[in-house]
């Protein structure tokens, strides 16, 4: 009979304390993993961002010819861009290697032939689609320990981008210069920025979003980049870079 009621005391014991055990562990998780303030693993970044874009094919002439700003005018048009990111360090930043890809078209009508300026009626679409190959470096330190919702960040690679111009009837037309009317363009790039962290509008909506999703982090980022896209130094190259900001959103999972 002893014997029975110690270990029923046992039992009822370890049935006690093993929630109790499991919700201080869970807490402890929720609070730290790895040194950062985050519950799930944080592995990766995504970024959507939109800015105005004005590829610089005019650059390549030095003011002698503008065929770009003849067809298209000297107005900007949208860039939309995405990036992930894997974040390979967690320290004192984070730091992190990345590739992104954009999307930009615009279309124009030529000027006629005999230089009067007018209107021709002759449309012409240009496109053009950049790839990024970037190393990332985010100051998020005092954003983990401290809950400073401002994070600044820098980004350097390299870049090849994808262009293309057709006329009105989506048959490829030639570049203005005797070249053909697609091609590719390597170049370079640096950008610095800087993210407002969304969690501390509601925190505890950030963490649901976290144990639901594995979204560990929300932020509005903007950013400014100087892309040199034309050719690292290779000549008769399309100029398609531009200097220009960008705004977005961006998810660390």
């Amino acid at each position: 009979m002893r014997r029975l009621t110690l270990a029923a005391l046992a039992t009822l014991a370890v049935a006690t304390l093993a929630p109790a055990a499991r919700a201080q562990t869970f807490e402890t998780d929720a609070d730290i993993v790895d040194g950062h303030r985050y519950r799930s693993a944080q592995r990766f970044a995504f970024e959507l961002r939109f800015g105005p874009y004005r590829p610089d094919v005019d650059g390549e002439f030095d003011g002698a010819r503008h065929p770009y700003q003849d067809f298209f005018g000297s107005g900007n048009h949208l860039m939309t861009q995405i990036e992930v990111d894997y974040e390979i360090y967690h320290r004192f930043g984070t730091i992190a290697v990345g590739t992104g890809v954009g999307y930009f078209s615009v279309t124009g009508t030529s000027p006629v032939a005999n230089g009067t300026g007018l209107p021709s009626g002759d449309h012409s679409t240009m496109k053009v689609i950049p790839v990024s190959f970037s190393a990332v470096y985010r100051f998020d330190y005092f954003q983990e320990r401290r809950n400073i919702p401002l994070v600044p960040y820098g980004k350097a690679g390299l870049d090849w981008a994808y262009w293309q111009i057709t006329d009105g009837n989506d048959e490829i037309a030639t570049d203005g210069h005797g070249g053909t009317g697609r091609g590719g363009t390597l170049g370079w790039h640096a950008a610095v920025g800087v993210g407002l962290v969304l969690d501390w509008l509601d925190p505890e909506a950030a963490r649901d979003f976290d144990n639901e999703m594995g979204v560990n982090h929300t932020s509005l980022v903007f950013q400014l980049t100087h892309a040199d896209i034309s050719g690292l130094g290779a000549s008769g190259r399309m100029h398609v870079g531009d200097t220009n900001w960008s705004l977005g959103l961006m998810f660390q999972f």
